[in-house]
Formats: C-alpha cells, structure tokens, sequence
C-alpha cells in the first residue's frame, strides 16, 4: 500500500511508515462538516509513523461523541489532512482522499449513521452503528 498523500494543491505532502490499523466511515455532524458531504472515510494510523511536510493549520474541535480532536488542514486550499483525537495520542486519522492510492480501502464499520442521510449510500456489507463504536480505539 501507498502510505502517502497531500492535500488539494501540493503544498502539504505526507508519507505514513505503517499500515492502517483500521478503516471507517462515519456519518457523525462533525465528519459532515470537514468533508462537505455525508460522511468521512478515515483510516488510523500510529500517530509516530506520519511525516508531514508543509504547512498544516489545526483547529480543536469536540467531536459528537465529546472527545476533543485536532483537526489538521492545509491552510492554503482548505483541504482536510488528519484528526488528531486528544485522549488517543497514539493515533492519528487520514481523511482516505488525501492518499495518492485509496484503492485499498475497505472500512470495516460506519459509525454514527444516526445521523446519516438517506441520500447518503454506504456500502451495504458494512456494519452500522448508530453511535460511536464502544471496541473501537
């Protein structure tokens, strides 16, 4: 696998010495409102394996679920990079269309798809949680 991206303009560039831990999706308000859309497709990675080169700003946000989480974005072209969850410093969450090669991943549950939208198609095979996934790191 590819581990490694950028954002919309190529001023931020990232690579990622590990494997994905994991892949999901999430329909929760929070993910809506960084992607623009229905939900986010994120895979985790152990927070000490990303490199980053450029300039990437960070707002702090509380999640749906409370947690508080640093949203990293490029401050030129807005593109959304990662989420850095305060109470996980291990990990780190890629926004999946930031990677050069998203062909490999397969989310293995959607979370918060209480508030999901109809109009917002989600693979049929996956798990559906309606909140946050109590297993989940």
């Amino acid at each position: 696998m590819d581990c490694s991206g950028r954002c919309a303009c190529g001023a931020v560039r990232y690579t990622i010495t590990a494997e994905p831990i994991r892949g999901f999706q999430c329909q929760c308000r929070d993910c809506q409102r960084d992607t623009g859309t229905g939900h986010s497709s994120i895979f985790v990675f152990p927070r000490n394996a990303l490199s980053i080169t450029g300039e990437v700003r960070e707002i702090a946000r509380s999640a749906d679920g409370g947690a508080v989480k640093r949203k990293g974005f490029c401050p030129n072209c807005g593109s959304p990079i990662y989420n850095k969850p305060d109470d996980k410093p291990e990990f780190i969450g890629i926004y999946v269309g930031t990677l050069n090669d998203a062909s490999t991943f397969k989310p293995s549950v959607a979370l918060f798809c209480s508030r999901g939208y109809a109009w917002d198609h989600l693979d049929p095979d996956i798990p559906k949680l309606p909140e946050w996934h109590p297993g989940s790191r």
